[in-house]
């Protein structure tokens, strides 16, 4: 039962590159140069002699206060105060990148822990705000282009900051990751300059105070949405897709340090690739058959994951090429989904819900990756398990797919 669309919450009518899409882009672009610069985060730790088990605790540990944070948050924020939680959240990660450069050199566990912890607090309210005006500056029809260009706002940085790092800043900084870190820090200013033009919008609240629809519902109108969306398939496949992505970013350094190949090159190659499917796909995206070419891309991303653990040097940077064309479709295509399967009402709170499913997944990869490399297996180990996390993904999206066309097919019998 579909509720009446509240003041606010309709989606943007006419073209999707809107003044307040356009802000909100270049704001995430600079605010999520934080997470890119964490490429080389598993490899500081290990330099430190921080255990395996400690450094998977470590990195997951932002990603579990996403996970607890971030559904309340999206329901309350909702209703207003957005305008002040995006300031401050902001400013909050911009202090947490410059402490890192005051870590003690011993004993840096509890330290680090306490900064993840303010880190993944400060992410749930910021990402929290970004979702919730940014799928009502999507005009209907445009979702998957919508997530697909947006997407590039965590895209870039990973096709640029590990690079610059490697090549240029990490030399100048004597390989000091700490001060690598605090770089990343002068970005949230420019993200705090930024709130200022998209203030009249956070301002605005996306739900009334009591959100009612034709029946006199209460708030529990949305939750039982929600809970009824039928879209929990996807959210699995949501989760496995994460995984497999969490552990390529964390671990691919240590990989490379194997293998011998260069990590800058996987990260430039792949993002690159993203880009330009994205960008080449434009409209069309949003025409392709959305089950059958994720559950096709999940499955191309499975053979990726063996191949970069076990095959050729030669091969590296075609499987880099071949990774950047799954994730470049599959991410847009599982994001429409939710959308369009959504309420107007509902539809901000389960893209919240479907950022949840990537917070409970950058909280169990590195603990996976970490229980896999103490467990002998190595960073090969962990690719292969990526392969079957990303596996599974495809078969909560055919799952999903056989769900949603049974009725339809016994409709038309």
């Amino acid at each position: 039962m579909d509720a009446v669309p509240t003041p606010g919450t309709s989606p943007a009518q006419g073209g999707l590159l809107s003044r307040d899409f356009l802000l909100l882009f270049c704001l995430a672009l600079c605010s999520n140069g934080h997470i890119a610069v964490f490429y080389c985060f598993e490899q500081w730790l290990e330099g430190i002699a921080v255990s395996p088990n400690r450094r998977g605790l470590l990195i997951s540990s932002m990603f579990a206060m996403l996970l607890l944070l971030r559904p309340p948050a999206s329901f309350v924020l909702l209703k207003g105060g957005r305008l002040p939680a995006l300031v401050v959240s902001t400013a909050v990660l911009a202090g947490v990148m410059f402490a890192y450069r005051w870590i003690p050199e011993t004993n840096v566990v509890m330290p680090v822990l306490t900064l993840r912890v303010l880190q993944g607090i400060a992410v749930a309210v910021q990402s929290s705000c970004i979702i919730s005006v940014l799928v009502n500056c999507i005009p209907p029809g445009q979702s998957a282009r919508g997530f697909a260009l947006f997407s590039l706002t965590m895209l870039l940085p990973y096709s640029i900051i590990p690079a610059l790092s490697e090549k240029l800043l990490l030399p100048r900084l004597n390989g000091e990751e700490p001060r690598l870190f605090a770089l990343t820090g002068a970005l949230m200013i420019i993200s705090l300059f930024l709130i200022i033009p998209l203030a009249p919008r956070l301002r605005k609240a996306e739900l009334p105070a009591r959100t009612q629809d034709r029946y006199g519902n209460s708030d529990r109108a949305l939750w039982d949405s929600v809970r009824h969306s039928g879209l929990l398939c996807i959210f699995l496949a949501c989760l496995c897709f994460n995984i497999m992505t969490t552990l390529a970013i964390f671990f691919i350094k240590g990989l490379c340090s194997v293998i011998g190949e260069q990590p800058s090159l996987f990260f430039i190659t792949y993002t690159i690739t993203i880009i330009l499917v994205r960008l080449a796909a434009g409209k069309r995206l949003d025409k392709l058959p959305h089950h059958s070419v994720s559950i096709l891309c999940a499955f191309v991303l499975a053979l990726c994951m063996p191949a970069f653990a076990y095959g050729p040097s030669w091969a590296f940077v075609p499987v880099a090429c071949l990774y950047g064309m799954g994730i470049g479709l599959l991410y847009p295509l599982l994001a429409s989904l939710i959308y369009d399967r959504s309420t107007p009402m509902t539809r901000s709170f389960n893209s919240n819900m479907m950022m949840s499913a990537f917070d409970a997944s950058g909280m169990a990869a590195p603990l996976i990756g970490g229980m896999v490399i103490h467990a002998g297996w190595g960073y090969q180990g962990v690719f292969a398990a990526a392969a079957i996390s990303i596996t599974l993904g495809g078969l909560w999206t055919l799952l999903d797919w056989l769900r949603f066309h049974r009725p339809r097919n016994r409709d038309t019998a």
